[in-house]
């Protein structure tokens, strides 16, 4: 089940127990504005996934920080 929580800058609280988590145990991400993290919580054992987008103006600062790798 995927769901939208609380989220701060240090993480998300639990859905079963309301525990802070600091940082998802994986990150996947979908394409360059999605990214779905897992998260599991170790007071309760309780594994859920939440959704995140990036807002486009953080591409492009993105971009201008890390330029691709590829040379022609």
């Amino acid at each position: 089940m995927t769901a939208i929580v609380f989220a701060s800058d240090y993480g998300t609280t639990c859905e079963q127990c309301g525990d802070l988590l600091i940082a998802p145990d994986w990150s996947e991400y979908e394409d360059e504005q999605h990214v779905l993290n897992l998260w599991s919580c170790p007071k309760c054992g309780y594994h859920f996934e939440t959704e995140a987008f990036v807002p486009s103006i953080a591409e492009s600062v993105i971009r201008a920080f890390f330029p691709s790798l590829l040379v022609a």
